[in-house]
């Protein structure tokens, strides 16, 4: 057994408490460390968050610019349709269709109104199948001919397969009475009407106007483009140059939009 001296046990003690306080030192040390090095970590993520965040605040003003021309553009195609509320109440467009037959010197014997519903509106687009396809395999040798009916048919082809909007459709059967030029006026106001407005069918009793009536008769019953109604009688039968005409109108319809809040 070795015998310490005093100075050997001196010496032991101080490496001893030495050795003691590295322990504890590092005891303590390592969490604090592994500690830092996690809130260094947390910290680029939050500050690659905060870049980001004002990244997006910065986009925010373009953002409500671009919202802003969005609503006005689509405010501005809704103006072409007729407003809800005046569907709702017939007696604008009664009034309105008055006002042209006023306007035209029609009319009008009667006006029905069919309840407004929600209307799928298809594209236009020619949807004729490609029926010469195997007739030019001999010819189109270099795919040219193909290449070209490709290209005519490829708006066609995109139109056939995007979504279909739906609006608000209100059918009315209007029944009118006037000569010829009154009548085609009054239908061409129909037509240049500034909202989405369709006539679909127009059907005429006579659409020859007293005309046919008239040579059956034995008389001269030339066209005119008066809007003056005139008759005559033969043989105890009115001949006129008016008819009755029954138009089946379509009237389009949708809300509009709300005006965004993006403050």
């Amino acid at each position: 057994m070795i015998k310490l001296t005093y100075r050997d046990k001196i010496i032991a003690a101080i490496i001893l408490a030495i050795a003691i306080l590295l322990l504890g030192f590092f005891a303590l040390a390592k969490p604090k460390y592994n500690e830092k090095k996690e809130n260094e970590a947390k910290l680029v993520t939050v500050q690659q968050q905060k870049e980001q965040i004002e990244k997006e605040i910065a986009e925010i003003p373009g953002l409500q610019e671009d919202i802003k021309t969005t609503y006005k553009k689509t405010n501005d195609i809704t103006k072409t349709f007729v407003p809800v509320d005046d569907v709702k109440n017939p007696v604008v467009i009664d009034k309105y269709m008055q006002e042209l037959a006023e306007k035209n010197k029609v009319k009008i014997q009667t006006l029905n109104v069919a309840s407004a519903s929600w209307t799928e509106v298809p594209y236009y687009y020619n949807d004729t199948p490609d029926n010469f396809a195997a007739a030019r395999v001999g010819a189109d040798l270099n795919g040219k001919i193909q290449n070209e009916i490709n290209n005519e048919r490829a708006e066609s082809l995109a139109l056939s397969g995007r979504a279909k909007g739906s609006v608000l459709q209100t059918n009315y059967s209007l029944t009118v009475k006037g000569t010829k030029k009154a009548i085609w006026n009054y239908l061409e106001d129909i037509k240049n009407f500034d909202k989405a407005i369709n006539a679909r069918t127009v059907t005429l009793t006579d659409y020859t106007f007293g005309r046919d009536a008239a040579k059956a008769a034995g008389m001269d019953w030339s066209d005119d483009d008066s809007d003056e109604e005139r008759e005559v009688e033969v043989g105890g039968a009115k001949i006129s140059n008016t008819t009755t005409a029954q138009f089946m109108i379509t009237l389009y319809s949708v809300y509009e939009m709300d005006q965004p809040n993006v403050d």
